[in-house]
């Protein structure tokens, strides 16, 4: 199973457009982890073969997106939210013990705009960065989640233009 992860896009969707027309069909789902909500349901419309789930980031307002959700996809258990709620600019620990209260085998999570992918504890952390706005000096990135027997790893990729993407982890 692969899962596309984005985040982070703020409106500026031609990155996230891009990625999805290149490797879209060979996702099982796409992931997009708030700020801006909107971004996903515009996504979807697009791309309607592919199933979405989303949450709200600190810069959504729509009353029907949830901050968190539980996907259940190839035997794990994927807790997304954006972050903010989670101070994970403070503490990523702080993410992480709060995802295993929710039985959560990985937390993704936006809001910092820096990619990371850290599967070292009980809860493995996913961070794809932002496709639109990185920080850090970087070029945008996003991420693509693979399950496999029963084993779950993120790979950060980094966006150079519509037909060349790297991966960095």
């Amino acid at each position: 199973m692969k899962i596309l992860v984005l985040s982070d896009t703020h409106s500026y969707l031609d990155n996230a457009r891009n990625v999805l027309k290149r490797i879209g069909g060979k996702m099982d789902m796409v992931f997009h982890l708030g700020d801006h909500d909107a971004d996903a349901l515009e996504l979807q419309k697009e791309f309607p073969n592919l199933p979405f789930h989303y949450v709200k980031g600190n810069n959504d307002y729509g009353i029907d997106t949830p901050s968190k959700k539980l996907v259940r996809a190839g035997g794990k258990a994927l807790l997304l939210t954006h972050g903010h709620k989670q101070r994970v600019h403070w503490n990523p620990d702080t993410i992480c013990y709060w995802a295993e209260e929710q039985g959560a085998d990985v937390v993704l999570f936006g809001h910092t705009h820096i990619p990371v992918w850290d599967a070292g504890g009980r809860v493995a952390m996913f961070n794809p960065g932002s496709i639109s706005l990185p920080r850090g000096g970087g070029l945008p990135t996003f991420g693509i989640l693979t399950i496999e027997n029963g084993r779950a790893e993120g790979a950060i990729m980094e966006y150079w233009n519509a037909e060349q993407f790297k991966r960095v982890n």
